[in-house]
């Protein structure tokens, strides 16, 4: 039988390879922003933009760092429904949480199934506008909320530091071609399908923790569905409670 220091060393020098063929990549100065990059990206916005309404699932990664510096990482998924222009349906499920987002009817809500907790506050106008206002106002943050404001918030565009194309690469059966960009705090990378514009793949790099967690997530489209309104909308569960969510910017509860 192998020793353990003899078992470590075929991964050890498989990882050092493969460390040393990834440096061969070279990537444009910190302050470059390719032209072909944000085309990309403005031909992405203008797809999604162009979708009434449509149904996606994504397969999500995320990652915690302990306070010992050592990350762990958990699996999970998110399921989109949503209608232009003022309703969706957000389903986030995890081994640690489930989270079921709401928005149409002038409201906004939030569900904790397993806890069988629910909060809603008034949200009116776009979905953008709506998830500016979580943001701001509560300190709510959806996940793969910039599939419904790219193209929208120009701020966005403005904030990228830095991009450039990779190159084009398979996801699932997918041919999509690969961007890096960098923005003050974060690093994200997306892989954009060759044939219909859509994103098949985001990867977010927290770059204010020297451990740089990674968000990452897989997205599968539906644009045979097509949700109404209706269809999106919010029904307390049986016996569910509902509580407050505190607006930050008055300190108080609504």
């Amino acid at each position: 039988m192998r020793s353990r220091i003899e078992c470590l060393c075929l991964p050890l020098a498989l990882l050092a390879a493969s460390t040393a063929h990834a440096q061969t990549s070279t990537a444009p100065a910190a302050d470059v922003v390719e032209p072909a990059a944000l085309a990309a990206m403005d031909k992405m916005s203008a797809k999604l933009i162009t979708l009434p309404a449509f149904a996606l699932k994504a397969d999500v990664t995320t990652e915690q760092v302990l306070d010992t510096g050592q990350k762990l990482q958990y699996g999970g998924t998110v399921d989109i429904r949503a209608h232009r222009p003022d309703a969706f349906k957000i389903s986030a499920v995890s081994d640690i949480q489930h989270r079921d987002y709401y928005f149409g009817g002038g409201k906004f809500t939030i569900l904790a199934p397993r806890l069988n907790y629910y909060a809603s506050v008034p949200a009116t106008g776009s979905i953008g506008q709506a998830l500016d206002k979580l943001k701001t106002g509560y300190g709510i943050e959806l996940p793969l909320a910039d599939l419904f404001t790219w193209g929208t918030d120009q701020s966005l565009r403005m904030r990228i530091k830095s991009g450039y194309l990779i190159r084009p690469e398979k996801i699932d059966s997918r041919t999509c071609t690969h961007y890096a960009f960098r923005q003050e705090q974060v690093d994200w990378q997306i892989w954009i399908d060759d044939s219909d514009q859509l994103p098949c793949k985001l990867v977010i790099t927290d770059t204010t923790d020297p451990s740089m967690p990674q968000y990452a997530a897989v997205l599968h489209w539906d644009l045979q569905t097509q949700p109404s309104a209706a269809d999106l909308a919010f029904a307390p569960p049986a016996d569910a409670h509902q509580i407050m969510l505190v607006d930050l910017a008055k300190g108080d509860k609504k």
